[in-house]
């Protein structure tokens, strides 16, 4: 019994037609968006989570809320502002 076990895994049979699995293509970049990462401490992110949920929008929104309320704190313009004064450049 113990002796017809075989430990070399078995392929599975490949059909003639099957496709060969190729890479996922990189994401589109998208024009005029740069990516960042923040880190925050668990009990802020469960909070944030915690307000995207009850607002019913994502926790991305309620950054971007913080980031234009800083923004605007130090002087500078609304991010709809800037975006829209970035795209009258091109």
């Amino acid at each position: 019994m113990i002796g017809s076990l075989s430990l070399e895994p078995e392929s599975p049979p490949v059909a003639p037609d099957a496709e060969v699995s190729t890479p996922k293509p990189a994401r589109a970049k998208r024009e005029g968006i740069v990516h960042t990462s923040i880190y925050v401490p668990r009990p802020v992110y469960q909070k944030l989570r915690e307000i995207a949920f009850t607002q019913e929008r994502k926790v991305h929104d309620v950054i971007m809320e913080g980031i234009d309320a800083a923004l605007q704190k130090y002087g500078h313009p609304a991010i709809a502002f800037l975006k829209e004064d970035g795209n009258n450049k091109a």
